[in-house]
């Protein structure tokens, strides 16, 4: 590919390696480097290489990543580039997006439920209904419980078999089949409240 003059003077700016990964515009790629080596920097540049070589449309372009901070860094750099109409997300954003778009579709109407963001509430409200006195940090642990279990697609019937054979220890002193009943009520608190948490989301 014969590289536009005004692409020649973007590229320079990056090191061999950076330019490596900004001029790879068809296909996937991995780049496997640690903090600080410049990976969101070869990433923008890469979306602006592309769009200035005619590869990419900027409005069909989605830059996702872990945190807000994050993804506004990544908007700051893009539209310095000159890559303008680059949408740039968390994934969980990304996926609410698209959710609230596909919902009315897939349902027939109506709007996406509330995103409780925090799931120690709902948490307390679950523990609550079986009766378990549990405090602040044992409600944290068990709700890194619920999550582990949502994103390892572990329904509640079978998380005392599952969490046994991963080696993972109940909090607080509660038997695994407790925080099973606990993952139960913690969905059914949910659908009661009418809300989806950020693994609802994502999965």
């Amino acid at each position: 590919m014969r590289l536009k003059p005004d692409a020649e003077a973007l590229l320079s700016h990056l090191d061999e390696d950076q330019r490596l990964v900004a001029t790879h515009l068809r296909g996937p790629l991995c780049v496997l480097a640690g903090a600080g080596t410049g990976k969101t920097r070869a990433i923008t540049y890469r979306i602006a290489h592309g769009i200035l070589q005619g590869v990419y449309r900027p409005q069909e372009l989605l830059a996702v990543t872990f945190t807000a901070r994050a993804a506004g860094e990544m908007r700051s750099r893009l539209r310095d580039l000159g890559a303008h109409g680059v949408q740039a997300r968390t994934f969980h954003s990304a996926a609410l997006r698209q959710l609230s778009y596909f919902w009315p579709i897939a349902f027939g109407g109506g709007q996406v439920p509330r995103l409780q963001e925090h799931k120690a509430p709902l948490v307390v409200e679950a523990a609550g209904r079986l009766g378990l006195p549990v405090d602040r940090a044992t409600i944290r642990d068990l709700a890194g419980e619920v999550e582990w279990a949502k994103v390892s697609m572990i329904t509640a019937d079978d998380y005392q078999r599952r969490a046994t054979a991963a080696g993972r220890e109940a909090p607080g002193g509660i038997d695994l089949a407790t925080v099973g009943q606990l993952v139960r009520a913690y969905e059914e608190v949910k659908n009661d409240r009418a809300v989806i948490d950020s693994e609802d989301v994502l999965l």
